[in-house]
């Protein structure tokens, strides 16, 4: 962990979030991990609760300090969480449904942006 991250109160929440940005951003890890099998809906879950837990989607200007470091890592995780909920109106489809839907397209564009934002930050 970068020594800057010391400065974080939860910098091991930080790191979660990368490794979660890293996964809903890459489309073929979601492929292996979320559309095949049936405990494929319990790892989509996980990132799901990661992302209600930490707050970081719902209070992104409340997690500065602890898990985000500056206003564009704030914004990045509004957009993500706009697009996250336009593809969750479709959460009555399968896991599968979900990720290979044009909105879910979105959701992985705003979490490679937010990891790009996060990695550029002086945290990381």
């Amino acid at each position: 962990m970068p020594s800057r991250d010391l400065a974080l109160q939860t910098p091991w929440i930080r790191s979660q979030l990368i490794d979660w940005l890293m996964k809903l951003s890459d489309r073929g890890w979601q492929e292996e991990n979320w559309t095949d099998g049936a405990s494929s809906s319990s790892c989509f879950d996980d990132a799901l609760d990661f992302f209600d837990d930490s707050g970081v989607l719902d209070e992104p200007r409340g997690r500065l300090g602890y898990v985000l470091v500056d206003e564009a890592e704030v914004a990045a995780m509004v957009a993500l969480n706009s697009a996250l909920d336009s593809a969750l109106k479709r959460r009555g489809t399968s896991v599968e449904g979900v990720t290979r839907s044009r909105e879910w397209v979105a959701v992985a564009e705003a979490a490679d942006e937010a990891l790009r934002t996060l990695r550029g930050s002086p945290a990381e």
